[in-house]
């Protein structure tokens, strides 16, 4: 009797064989009565020991799924017998109708062919190595200390972020993070968001049951009359790539931004440095904490794009003033991240792999951003594209007028999941209703000229 045995699964080996050896009898691939392999032979056939067996004929025999008779070995129970199952009604079987998605270009998710496996696969075997009471052992609420000096490094020396390992915290996402500081502002804030921008801070806020404010956003980043004008205390911005339009904020409209945070001592401004790693001309932009010199700028950063969304961990440098008061309110509490994984990141981070991998991947998607182009001037040479020059996605307005709405329906049906530029605002102008998001990072290279050639088929069924 061949089982299949997963060595990679975390269920013991013997639990495997019970649990397929117990569904075969359910689904009466085993019939009652019937003799089942010896010992010796299932083992030797499914390459594992004859005690791995014996466990699970011993968990099999305990639950009365299988008896035996001396010397002569182990059959199958009468299991209908034993539980006296009741006729269940028949179940009808719904057709699931949900196209089955092949592309979904929302979501800027990292390639999994560039996730580094061998790196990550002897990192964790390392663990094992470290001191139980380093491995075993819970971390404060800020998160691991060890983790948060390389952290520090790297944000310094790459992103140009000023700060102490101690201004750091650690969490499972920025959501999470952005939950912590609005909980330890002592008022209430009105918090400006981006538009468009990103919704799902803006239905954050809004179950926080927290009031917001869109500013709109031109070419060169929010526009800070619009700014000035409204009743935020907290101003959320995606300054090295706006996201959604791509465009990076200059120096000049950095520092009125700045001033606006200045100009009163309960304003902020939180950064969400989601993806400005991936820079494919000119030097790395600094970050918008570089030029903070009133401790005015709380800065977000994330491993979900430059690494997976599957690594849980984000992180948030604070001010010195609401340092003292996270302290104040969350000095009881523990990190809500393992131990282990925590120290598979810092040695990802203090052994070099993670600046690897990050040039690894600039090259990479810059491949990916090129080709994505050249398919789309290949199709539509009028075709405007926004945003190309960093992150995982660009804005591309063809040159023919189109339905927006019929035309992602159809979309849809054919496998293709996508969003347009007015699903990320809140004051639709013209113009964006028909500027497409494309996300290409998770596109596979090969198949980017095709998927443009489709959409722009569907594009002219819906022209208008």
């Amino acid at each position: 009797m061949l089982l299949h045995i997963d060595l990679e699964s975390s269920a013991p080996l013997y639990i495997q064989i019970y649990q397929q050896i117990k569904d075969k009898i359910h689904n009466n691939e085993l019939k009652t009565n019937e003799k089942l392999t010896s010992k010796r032979q299932l083992a030797e056939m499914n390459q594992v020991s004859e005690n791995t067996v014996m466990n699970a004929y011993n968990q099999l025999l305990t639950e009365g799924y299988i008896y035996s008779k001396e010397r002569q070995g182990y059959f199958v129970a009468d299991v209908k017998l034993q539980f006296d199952l009741p006729d269940l009604p028949e179940m009808k079987e719904e057709r699931d109708t949900t196209p089955e998605i092949m592309y979904n270009l929302t979501r800027s998710n990292p390639d999994k062919d560039l996730f580094p496996y061998s790196v990550f696969s002897k990192l964790y075997r390392q663990l094992m190595h470290l001191p139980p009471e380093q491995l075993l052992t819970e971390t404060d609420a800020q998160g691991l200390y060890e983790l948060r000096v390389n952290l520090q490094s790297y944000l310094s020396q790459s992103r140009g972020v000023p700060c102490t390992a101690e201004q750091i915290i650690i969490g499972p996402s920025t959501e999470y993070l952005i939950s912590i500081l609005l909980n330890i502002l002592k008022n209430k804030p009105t918090i400006g968001i981006e538009d468009p921008g990103y919704n799902r801070f803006k239905q954050l806020f809004i179950r926080s049951d927290i009031s917001v404010t869109a500013i709109p956003v031109d070419e060169m980043g929010v526009e800070i009359d619009a700014l000035e004008k409204s009743a935020a205390d907290l101003m959320i911005v995606t300054s090295n790539h706006q996201f959604p339009t791509g465009s990076i904020m200059p120096l000049p409209r950095r520092q009125k931004l700045l001033n606006w945070a200045n100009g009163k001592d309960n304003r902020y401004i939180i950064e969400n440095d989601y993806d400005s790693e991936f820079k494919y001309s000119g030097i790395p932009i600094p970050s918008l904490k570089y030029l903070d010199q009133q401790q005015k700028v709380v800065y977000l950063g994330s491993f979900t794009r430059n690494v997976s969304p599957g690594i849980r961990m984000s992180y948030m440098v604070l001010p010195e003033s609401l340092l003292k008061q996270y302290k104040e309110t969350y000095r009881s509490y523990s990190s809500p991240l393992s131990t282990s994984e925590q120290w598979v990141i810092r040695n990802f981070l203090n052994d070099g792999h993670f600046t690897t991998h990050l040039n690894r991947s600039r090259t990479f998607y810059k491949k990916k951003r090129d080709r994505m182009i050249q398919s789309i001037q290949k199709v539509d040479a009028k075709a405007e594209i926004y945003g190309e020059n960093a992150g995982l996605h660009l804005l591309m307005k063809p040159s023919t007028a189109f339905d927006g709405t019929h035309f992602k329906k159809m979309a849809l049906k054919e496998g293709i999941r996508l969003s347009l530029l007015s699903d990320y605002a809140t004051k639709v102008v013209p113009g964006q209703d028909n500027t497409l998001f494309i996300s290409f990072s998770n596109i596979p290279k090969k198949d980017i000229e095709n998927l443009i050639q489709d959409l722009y088929i569907l594009i002219k069924k819906c022209a208008i």
